[in-house]
């Protein structure tokens, strides 16, 4: 059974694509979630510090709202600690800088099967070697990632359905 080396090279250059785009759409989902808890802590932090405490004193004066701003430098003191636990600002750093690789090999692989369209009769030989090459990229970017408790199954099979409607892909 014969078949022409430029379709499967096509085909999977394609794979690589799709790869490294999903990775680029989760480490930006990410990179929202971790933002939001980042902003939110601060904000509660922010409400409850010492700056806020004349508020907080005022409405110790309020037996109703007493318990209410126990509650709330309570919380705004255990989320500070798990904040910093977590690393926050560090997970975000991470992510973007996850998330400039994935974009610059997607746009590199786009640019790469842009070439094969503009030229059908490309050599063989010199794209295989680039797409081995993405290949490569391809595994070093996925080393980079690190486990992350906001990356769950169902961020996952979200992002993963989001990219197939973006790409009018079926299934992957």
């Amino acid at each position: 059974m014969s078949h022409d080396p430029r379709d499967v090279i096509w085909n999977k250059s394609f794979e690589t694509y799709y790869q490294a785009y999903f990775y680029e759409e989760l480490a930006d989902r990410l990179i929202d979630r971790w933002m939001t808890t980042d902003e939110a802590t601060k904000v509660l932090v922010a409400l409850t510090a010492t700056g806020s405490a004349v508020s907080g004193w005022a409405l110790w004066q309020e037996p109703t709202w007493k318990l209410t701003w126990l509650l709330l430098a309570g919380v705004a003191t255990v989320v500070s600690i798990v904040h910093a636990a977590l690393a926050v600002p560090g997970k975000v750093k991470n992510w973007e800088d996850f998330k400039r690789a994935a974009v610059n090999l997607r746009i590199r692989t786009e640019t790469f099967r842009h070439r094969m369209e503009i030229d059908p009769a490309f050599d063989i030989a010199s794209f295989t070697n680039e797409y081995e090459l993405s290949r490569k990229e391809f595994g070093e970017l996925i080393q980079r990632q690190r486990n992350d408790i906001l990356k769950t199954h169902a961020l996952r099979l979200k992002t993963q359905l989001e990219l197939n409607r973006k790409l009018n892909v079926t299934s992957t």
